[in-house]
């Protein structure tokens, strides 16, 4: 056995050799086959047309890169150059610096050979796309080794840098290849009048457009890589931000804007040791990124942003209109407001004229309508299309119940409320009507609520007279207590209805109040009525909807019933100390308030607590008298004396456990109009006292009964 193995591997060791032997022996023969031609500088030189080109590649000190490694090159003529050279005002090729012959070459270069097929169709996650493939042709940009010539900006408004003047730089830049291929994927116009309209004065290839540059001959095959002749050259590539930079003669008061959301970092040293900064945008879409919308390979290929950017004139007239009747400069509008302004005006993929007329939708996802009257001009930037517009386009949220919101400035801390709390965008849904009760700033200051411009925070001042900011989700609490989901138009007669909070609010004659404005004994009315066409109504009110009276703090303040009280606490079901960590502020603890989202409490008076102690009703062992004080509460039901809701409703006394689940003890309820009765288990029919019922609290409403509930 050990002779064949030790055979076998002198068998193995000689084929190895023969293999390598073999190979150098075949690489020394190899011959390039006839049809391939000389290398690319070869083939540029041969043709005799291209020495601009074949100077330019060498100024960038790209000449032995290309003659030792593998490109694709999109190559212009020496007309071409001319024409681009006398339009730019620049006198030869020999006048360019390096870096202005390095950021001019290299928009012509694509890293590794690529042939038409490849190029149309990536080779990415794993595979390569083809005609028949999930991504197909939509992998349309390239990228490229050129970048932006740092260049000075004077910081407008980012606090750490305001007023500083940075050196500033660029990722690298990428060229998008369209292709019949690309517009037939992307259900576009394949007849080139969407590639037409976003390069003004450019020529449709009728298959395959480099940049601005049409492809007149493609896949010249060389020794080291592929050539692609086209009829422009590919000047230097502006973002979008560049782009609105350079131009703010025409866009500036947009620009202006958006430089409120500019931030400055990602600093690096070039080989001069000068620092230089990175720009981007905080909130809005980042068009400083040249990568696009999306970053990363596969995703900056395939989608860039389009900029739909009103002038200066269009988008003054507007302000006008909107902003400065109740705001005197732009400094003193809400971040949010301007933040939707910007945002409404950026998409995050290609708009293709032939497509966002039939259909568009904004960065919010509203349907928006656009036509081609609205487009003024077009132009392509290195990482999106460019739209000059005759008109602001305007979201949703501006057009529905919250919009006067965003333009009266007595209502800015409701709106940073709002939008802190994440609720705009279910208010701004035209499908579903909502009702919004909005008070001013002065009003939610006097709750103790307010909006710090500097920490862009809202705050709220607790028992310890300090402000801080407010927990989110009490947040959310405060504003949800402000929307109906629904339209309520007639607040004329009686009623009670729950807000978005789940808490409940009384109306009466047109005046509203939650649970602690009945505590205090103040009311909320109605200042102005602004109805919306589209999905509800805003009322502007006098007074905050104030919600914040739990029922451990009603048993705590109602003498009357301070013998139920104090059987809970004894039990340890009401913790009477608790305090929030935060703010200091008092929150008794029903404990098990917590198991749901609606309660109804049953809460006996002094007197009936009495009498039942003489009868022997109250139970005196803990577990037997926990039973008793659950069965005094309804889980998981609102009910008031309004003649609305009848029948058998659990209490949160637990009867029994079985295999299916817990069954808890029931409560009968007869409901007409302020003369509501309760049937407990012993059959006992206990009437409430109108003017004792519906004391509204948090998580629902309090009853105060005369006889204790048997069960």
């Amino acid at each position: 056995m050990m002779k064949k193995f030790q055979l076998f591997q002198i068998a193995m060791v000689a084929m190895v050799l023969l293999g390598i032997f073999g190979c150098s022996k075949q690489q020394e023969r190899y011959e390039d086959p006839p049809w391939l031609g000389g290398s690319t500088i070869e083939t540029l030189e041969k043709k005799g047309d291209y020495t601009i080109f074949l100077k330019l590649m060498e100024q960038a000190n790209y000449k032995i890169p290309i003659e030792k490694q593998l490109f694709t090159l999109f190559v212009p003529n020496d007309a071409s150059f001319k024409t681009y050279f006398q339009k730019n005002g620049i006198p030869s090729v020999e006048s360019l610096t390096k870096d202005q012959s390095v950021q001019l070459f290299t928009l012509h270069v694509l890293r590794n050979p690529r042939s038409k097929f490849q190029l149309i169709y990536e080779y990415l996650y794993n595979e390569l796309q083809g005609p028949d493939g999930e991504y197909a042709a939509l992998f349309f940009r390239k990228p490229t080794l050129s970048t932006s010539i740092p260049y000075q900006e004077t910081v407008k408004y980012y606090p750490p840098q305001k007023g500083k003047t940075l050196l500033m730089y660029t990722g690298d830049k990428l060229v998008p290849l369209f292709s019949k291929d690309y517009f037939e994927d992307f259900f576009g116009a394949v007849d080139g009048s969407d590639y037409k309209f976003m390069y003004p004065g450019s020529t449709w290839a009728g298959n395959m457009n480099w940049g601005n540059a049409a492809i007149t001959e493609s896949e010249v095959r060389t020794s080291n890589g592929f050539v692609y002749f086209i009829d422009q050259v590919i000047p230097p590539q502006k973002s979008i931000e560049e782009y609105l930079k350079d131009n703010q003669d025409k866009y500036g008061l947009y620009y202006d804007i958006l430089q409120r959301f500019a931030v400055y970092g990602n600093t690096m040293v070039d080989e001069n040791r000068r620092v230089l900064y990175r720009k981007s945008y905080d909130l809005v879409s980042n068009i400083a990124e040249e990568q696009g919308a999306f970053t990363g390979n596969e995703a900056r290929m395939k989608d860039m942003f389009t900029a739909y950017i009103p002038s200066d004139q269009v988008l003054q007239e507007y302000l006008n209109r909107k902003i400065f009747k109740s705001y005197p400069t732009l400094d003193s509008v809400p971040k949010v407001t301007l933040f939707y302004i910007l945002q409404t005006q950026l998409s995050r993929s290609v708009g293709l004229p032939s497509k966002i007329t039939k259909s568009y939708f904004n960065s919010f996802g509203d349907p928006t309508p656009i036509s081609m009257s609205d487009i003024k001009s077009a132009q392509m930037c290195s990482n999106g299309v460019f739209y000059e517009m005759n008109r602001v386009l305007e979201p949703n949220v501006f057009t529905t119940v919250p919009g006067n919101l965003f333009f009266e400035a007595k209502y800015s801390t409701f709106l940073y409320a709002l939008n802190q709390s994440n609720l705009l965008g279910g208010l701004s849904n035209p499908n579903e009507h909502v009702t919004l009760f909005a008070p001013t700033n002065e009003q939610i200051e006097k709750y103790n609520i307010r909006y710090n411009s500097i920490k862009a925070a809202i705050e709220y001042k607790g028992a310890d007279n300090l402000w801080k900011n407010m927990n989110l989700l009490d947040l959310i609490i405060f504003v949800q207590d402000h929307i109906y989901n629904g339209r309520l138009e007639d607040l004329s007669g009686e009623g009670y209805v729950e807000m978005s909070s789940k808490n409940y609010i009384r109306y009466s004659k047109g005046e509203i109040q939650a649970c602690e404005n009945l505590r205090i004994r103040d009311k909320v009315t109605i200042a102005e009525t602004i109805p919306n066409d589209r999905n509800g109504i805003l009322y502007n009110i006098n007074n905050v909807i104030k919600s914040k009276y739990l029922m451990g703090k009603w048993l705590l303040n109602d003498r009357e019933v301070s013998k139920f009280k104090d059987l809970l606490v004894k039990v340890g079901m009401l913790d009477t100390r608790l305090k929030d960590p935060n703010t200091r502020d008092s929150i008794p603890n029903l404990k098990f308030l917590a198991e749901a989202d609606y309660w109804t409490g049953l809460i006996p008076t002094n007197d009936a607590m009495l009498k039942a102690e003489a009868a022997g009703e109250i139970p005196t062992q803990t577990e037997e008298l926990k039973k008793f004080l659950l069965y005094h509460f309804v889980r998981r039901n609102v009910i008031f004396d309004d003649g609305l809701k009848s029948g058998e409703f659990s209490s949160n006394m637990i009867d029994e456990v079985t295999p299916t689940g817990v069954k808890y003890a029931t409560l009968k309820f007869t409901n007409v109009l302020h003369n509501l009765s309760i049937e407990d288990r012993k059959g006992n029919v206990i009437k409430v006292d109108h003017s004792k019922a519906n004391i509204l609290v948090r998580k629902g409403v309090v009853h105060k009964i005369s006889s204790v509930l048997k069960y």
